[in-house]
């Protein structure tokens, strides 16, 4: 059975190939289209399973043209949670029939390029598929707590100068405020990250509060961008475990703490941030600071001469980071609010 599958995909996959380059593929050619289980897709891994409710999220938004006041409806669109549901695999995506829904949609067809990571190497094709890092001495550098509308637009430019991408964790009533900023953030190549909306300690506020702030800012960042944020990095790192299960998306802490909100000193934060940082780590800085600001040339110019390569927090975690986990630095991760 799982044989038969496969060879039927194989030939799929030709089809791509042949699409791709430009050709069509004639009536008598049609390949047949794949049927498969979320527990096949996933290999029975409920954290795969969430992933690819999130990517749904996002492709029922698009298919809609959905504006930013259904953000917070598409949470409550009823999709797979068992791993006998099954799915289509089709030359353009996954196909997943949905159940009755505000948005009047029964079908949607998740692009391949949305599912790396999210689903088994196998099932996607070889251009979709998860590699490992091209450099081992990686390392993500992270932004939290604007937009800020004197410095992001500085910070942008230093990284655009020295040809780095960074991911940047944005407050939702920053964002609000300063839509274009996080556009232009997202024009040059970064991440956009969900960090809250007015930045509380989600361990202090409860489950519920928590969940609200999340889904605010996402429609915060939808409104700006046309996207959902995949992360969310809680502020001051706390969250708890209901939490962990109840925000639909991966959490994202660090492993280098450049202290910058601390110390204000632009010496102290290029120390802090060279004494600490290792391969695989993520780094934490803040885009509302002046100084950290202008540390990071220097960062960047010195950790380039040790050999560090930047990459965006999806490119360091190989494009797997899975909702329900979180996220230290490459290859550190355990269950999200452990």
């Amino acid at each position: 059975m799982i044989k038969g599958m496969l060879s039927r995909y194989s030939l799929e996959l030709v089809a791509v190939a042949i699409l791709g380059l430009g050709g069509t593929m004639p009536a008598q050619a049609a390949v047949k289209a794949s049927t498969v289980t979320f527990g096949q897709l996933t290999n029975q891994n409920s954290h795969r399973l969430a992933a690819i409710r999130e990517a749904a999220r996002q492709e029922i938004l698009t298919k809609t043209h959905a504006k930013a006041s259904r953000v917070a409806a598409v949470y409550q669109v009823k999709l797979p949670t068992h791993m006998t549901k099954k799915a289509t695999l089709t030359a353009s995506g996954l196909r997943m029939n949905l159940l009755p829904n505000s948005f009047k949609v029964k079908q949607i067809v998740i692009p391949y390029q949305q599912l790396t990571g999210k689903v088994i190497n196998r099932y996607l094709p070889k251009k979709n598929r998860t590699t490992g890092l091209k450099y081992k001495k990686s390392v993500a550098l992270t932004f939290d707590d604007g937009p800020d509308p004197t410095l992001t637009p500085r910070l942008l430019k230093i990284l655009k100068q020295n040809n780095v991408h960074a991911t940047f964790f944005e407050v939702g009533q920053s964002v609000s405020r300063y839509p274009k900023i996080t556009q232009a953030v997202v024009k040059a190549g970064n991440e956009v990250g969900n960090h809250s909306w007015n930045h509380p300690d989600f361990s202090q506020i409860g489950t519920t509060a928590s969940v609200n702030q999340v889904i605010r800012t996402d429609r915060a960042i939808y409104a700006a961008t046309g996207k959902l944020p995949q992360y969310v990095r809680p502020p001051y790192g706390n969250i708890t475990t209901a939490e962990g299960r109840k925000i639909q998306h991966p959490i994202v802490r660090w492993s280098v703490d450049s202290r910058d909100w601390a110390y204000l000193n632009k010496a102290k934060d290029i120390n802090e941030v060279l004494r600490t940082t290792h391969p695989g780590s993520i780094i934490l800085m803040h885009d509302i600071h002046a100084p950290s600001v202008a540390a990071v040339p220097t960062i960047i110019k010195r950790l380039k001469a040790k050999g560090y390569h930047f990459v965006t927090v999806s490119q360091l975690l190989n494009q797997q980071a899975l909702p329900g986990l979180q996220y230290f630095a490459a290859n550190n991760y355990r269950t999200a609010g452990k």
